[in-house]
């Protein structure tokens, strides 16, 4: 975590005062149990926003690199300064912790008390953390969170959840966005974890939109496109036949059949479509607000 210190130092230096968070973060590293380090580490991440300010973090290309070196597909594109400095901050009161076990503990402290910015920056600090098994108890209330931008700080661009939640966790995680109106698109992963059971409840997802006459975000084509099973490609066969070309449920259609890693599927694709970035299309195509 070290590193990740000295990167989230040199960024804070350049946007904000980077010496009270150098402070901060020195503080809470040489804390003794006398200090009282949690009643430290609260006081920090109230005024953070107040001494650092709330303006976008808006690393460069370079900085973006950097951070990739250190954790690939790591994405600090909705962060802010604040967001930033807490999530260092975080980092430097774990310094000194003996293991995960403790270091899950100070995070359910601070999730349990914290309010919903400090709950924020605490999830979307995931994408930084350990890949530590102690941590799992910790993503799982994330992903049980009803609160649109929490939820949404934990699985939408951090590599964490693609990495460390088992397959029935990822699956909840990825039937949520379809509850919570969230984009799919930033979720890491996608492709790598789509399987027959998050493929059979997002067919059950669509039967019961449909017996309600509700719509679907049109990237559940995308993951029954990506996940096995007849069912789900049965769906999107139906889908296809049915859907006037040139909407722009028909573009999702087809570009999920070109996604698709099953011959069945991309059959449906259109021949001769000049090479494309998926994960950009769909994010041109997402209608959605976070």
């Amino acid at each position: 975590m070290r590193a990740w210190q000295e990167l989230l130092q040199g960024w804070l230096s350049a946007r904000a005062d980077g010496d009270w968070y150098a402070r901060q973060c020195q503080d809470l590293a040489h804390a003794t149990a006398g200090d009282r380090p949690l009643n430290l580490l609260f006081k920090a991440l109230g005024i953070a926003p107040r001494k650092l300010g709330k303006q976008d973090l808006a690393l460069s290309d370079a900085e973006q690199r950097q951070a990739r070196a250190l954790q690939p597909g790591f994405d600090a594109g909705r962060w802010s300064v604040d967001q930033a400095a807490r999530v260092g901050l975080i980092l430097a009161a774990a310094g000194n912790l003996p293991d995960g076990a403790a270091f899950a503990a100070l995070l359910d402290e601070l999730a349990n008390q914290g309010d919903i910015q400090e709950q924020i920056a605490l999830y979307q600090g995931f994408a930084l953390y350990p890949q530590d098994p102690a941590l799992l108890a910790r993503a799982g209330e994330a992903v049980r969170s009803g609160i649109r931008p929490v939820f949404a700080a934990f699985a939408l661009r951090d590599p964490w959840p693609q990495a460390m939640l088992p397959q029935a966790g990822w699956n909840q995680m990825v039937v949520k966005t379809f509850f919570l109106d969230l984009p799919l698109w930033p979720i890491q992963g996608l492709a790598a974890r789509a399987d027959q059971d998050l493929g059979e409840i997002l067919c059950d997802l669509a039967a019961e939109r449909a017996a309600a006459g509700r719509g679907l975000n049109l990237e559940i084509w995308r993951l029954l496109a990506l996940c096995p099973g007849e069912r789900g490609h049965a769906l999107l066969r139906r889908q296809y036949a049915d859907t006037r070309p040139g909407t722009h449920e028909m573009y999702a259609l087809q570009l999920a059949a070109r996604e698709s890693p099953h011959a069945d599927v991309r059959a449906l694709a259109p021949v001769g479509l000049p090479g494309i970035e998926f994960s950009d299309e769909w994010e041109r195509l997402a209608q959605w607000r976070e």
